[in-house]
């Protein structure tokens, strides 16, 4: 073989890492870029498809709601080189309703978030003793069980739809956010979404690169809100202190406890059936 055969076989044969991420805000100091480059190659989409782009290899590592570790049809690995979390409120997690939460019997839920909707369910059960019905919620068209629902009872939401299409304070007086409810239960932080790639998978320096864009991006959170803030629909202040102070981007051993936590909470209250070995320990 010729050394320009050789080289063509070789530039044939090092395919590029594919990285599933959401197109959110809160997503871009994790992402920020990558988008323009070719190998990484970026995919966006909503946090609850990004498990089935990785099982099915159309990505290589994602950022996958956390819950889905112990969801996925094939064993995966926590890449711990970033995340989506808070240690305290989160803002865009979170539950509305029209009557004190005590009374309430069912619940429309986004359905862009898997780790969202279990995080719910165990922060309901611990510190209300309820198990409410959760009824699918497509809430960007306003729609579950096939018909349109404008204003349900109670809705959670999440992501950028808490500040672009989020309902007032005075149709729906009863609020909580779930990042803060499960600080004040637990004294951990929380985190929603974190790297994962299937066990097998052979992602080369792609982590080492997705952790020093991390780092130089928690940096330049003004720089990121300027250039995304705005065609989001976030007011700049809002979209400062969400960004720079209540979302954590860190992964680290505190944040791996928490997991772990959440994990054993799930199975307590029935979110999972049983908990998958590799998953963070204490």
């Amino acid at each position: 073989m010729t050394p320009a055969a050789a080289s063509l076989t070789a530039a044939v044969a090092k395919k590029p890492i594919h990285v599933g991420c959401v197109s959110f805000l809160n997503a871009k100091p994790l992402i920020d870029g990558l988008e323009s480059g070719s190998d990484p190659l970026v995919k966006f989409d909503v946090p609850s498809r990004l498990l089935q782009d990785l099982e099915t290899g159309e990505v290589d590592i994602a950022l996958c709601p956390v819950i889905d570790f112990q969801r996925s049809r094939v064993p995966l690995a926590i890449v711990p080189v970033g995340g989506i979390g808070c240690d305290g409120p989160t803002f865009t997690v979170r539950l509305y309703s029209r009557v004190p939460l005590k009374g309430l019997r069912a619940i429309h839920v986004d359905t862009d978030s898997h780790t969202s909707i279990a995080l719910l369910r165990i922060v309901l059960a611990e510190r209300y003793n309820l198990k409410p019905r959760l009824i699918d919620y497509d809430a960007r068209e306003r729609v579950a069980d096939n018909r349109v629902v404008e204003s349900p009872e109670a809705m959670l939401l999440i992501g950028d739809k808490v500040v672009t299409a989020a309902p007032s304070q005075e149709d729906y007086p009863h609020q909580l956010d779930l990042g803060e409810a499960w600080h004040e239960l637990t004294g951990m932080p929380f985190v929603f979404a974190v790297w994962m790639s299937r066990q097998e998978a052979n992602l080369g320096e792609v982590p080492a690169q997705l952790s020093r864009v991390r780092i130089a991006n928690e940096a330049r959170i003004e720089r990121i809100v300027d250039r995304y803030a705005p065609p989001l629909g976030w007011p700049r202040d809002l979209a400062m202190r969400y960004l720079g102070e209540w979302l954590k981007f860190a992964v680290g051993p505190r944040e791996l406890e928490a997991i772990a936590l959440f994990f054993r909470k799930a199975k307590e209250y029935g979110v999972i059936d049983s908990l998958r070995e590799g998953a963070p320990s204490r």
